[in-house]
């Protein structure tokens, strides 16, 4: 039986204009346009922004609230952030940039399938690239290293990204950050019966450059992140962001076993010392007799290197038998500054060599990546990449 399709109405009274709209959906064979006056019946309203944007985000809103339309997603030129917060003020949840993609349109209708729960068999989400980055032993660097990746692909890429922490028994990643936060995973893990877009962005905090940050609860009687509940919260923030980097510490629970069959590329940090090349090689040994296949995508991050290492990375890739992908010149100094200020590496010391070296790690798994940047058109998502100055999940809690 051949897939339901997605239906789309164009709201316009310029024929041209819904001609060409038309035209850039016709390529798309899982979406239908259907004539306006079948707009209640229909999955969404595409209404193009004219030269009064208020005045077509007001129309928007009443045709909501009259029960018009199902949904609306609004096209139109790059958008200020007044017209963001007055379309998400009036119900809208998505924006689209001109010219339409055939492709963005389709992970719209997806992610307004989510929120609604409503299926639509042919809008197939585009998926975001999940990211784990898991240390060999305590004391390595993994929260260094996965909180400024995760800033570093955002600010490189210009995409919406996420970072999970993971880190147990307690993560570290909003105090790298001086980021405050309202709820944690274990308040998704208590609500799933609410989980869907939605929720989900209203419960991560959001650091001042728009990265969104999904927090560990804090060192107590907390339970563990149940491997079933964070593949449905991996599930959805693959359709809601670029990129998800994880920090899943030394990785010593399921959740994190989980996440390292989930995730597309695996970064094992570690350090030059003979301890921890020990514990590297017995979790590589183990990757490769028991899941084989998982062997590939792990990559290795030698942090915290020095030019007067007794061991060296020829050394150290002799021991593990796989090459080491990135180095990260040791500058504690950098690091540690940035710590206790709440600040990333590239706020502190852009020219650092630790800075430098993270960022290079952005730029190789960036280039692996192909940008889909009108795959994450959301209203929410382009809120997160302007600096507002507030807290869009403290609005929403």
């Amino acid at each position: 039986m051949a897939a339901q399709k997605a239906t789309v109405v164009i709201q316009t009274t310029s024929e041209s204009l819904r001609n060409e709209l038309a035209a850039a959906i016709g390529s798309n064979s899982s979406i239908e346009v259907l004539q306006p006056a079948a707009a209640p019946r229909a999955d969404a309203v595409l209404l193009p922004i004219g030269p009064d944007a208020l005045a077509d985000i007001a129309l928007a809103g009443r045709m909501l609230q009259e029960g018009r339309a199902r949904q609306i997603i609004l096209v139109g030129p790059a958008p200020s952030p007044e017209m963001l917060l007055a379309a998400m003020h009036a119900g809208i949840g998505e924006y689209l940039p001109e010219p339409l993609q055939p492709a963005g349109l389709t992970t719209a209708l997806e992610r307004l399938r989510s929120r609604s729960g409503k299926p639509l068999a042919a809008a197939e989400a585009q998926s975001g690239r999940t990211i784990l980055v898991l240390g060999s032993k305590g004391g390595v660097g993994t929260t260094t290293i996965a909180v400024n990746l995760a800033d570093g692909m955002h600010r490189l890429c210009a995409a919406p990204t996420a970072l999970i922490d993971l880190a147990q028994p307690q993560g570290d990643a909003p105090i790298f950050l001086d980021l405050d936060h309202a709820y944690t995973w274990a308040d998704v893990a208590a609500n799933m019966s609410r989980l869907d877009a939605t929720y989900l962005e209203s419960v991560m905090a959001r650091h001042h450059s728009g990265l969104a940050v999904l927090a560990a609860p804090g060192y107590s009687a907390e339970p563990t992140m149940n491997p079933a509940v964070l593949r449905q919260i991996l599930a959805l923030m693959r359709g809601m962001y670029a990129f998800v980097v994880i920090d899943a510490g030394t990785g010593q629970d399921d959740a994190a076993l989980e996440a390292l069959e989930l995730a597309d590329e695996v970064l094992l940090v570690l350090d030059l010392s003979l301890p921890c090349l020990a514990r590297a090689k017995r979790f590589l040994e183990a990757v490769r007799s028991s899941q084989p296949e998982l062997a590939a995508k792990i990559r290795l991050v030698a942090n915290r290197k020095a030019s007067d290492s007794d061991i060296g990375i020829g050394e150290a890739e002799g021991i593990l038998r796989t090459s080491v992908s990135w180095s990260v010149l040791n500058d504690y100094k950098t690091a540690l500054t940035a710590i206790n200020q709440g600040k990333t590496l590239a706020e502190t010391d852009p020219r650092s060599d630790i800075a430098r070296g993270v960022a290079a790690i952005a730029r190789d798994l960036a280039k692996s990546t192909p940008a889909e940047p009108d795959s994450f058109g959301s209203l929410w998502s382009r809120l997160r990449n302007m600096p507002l100055g507030f807290n869009l999940a403290r609005r929403n809690g």
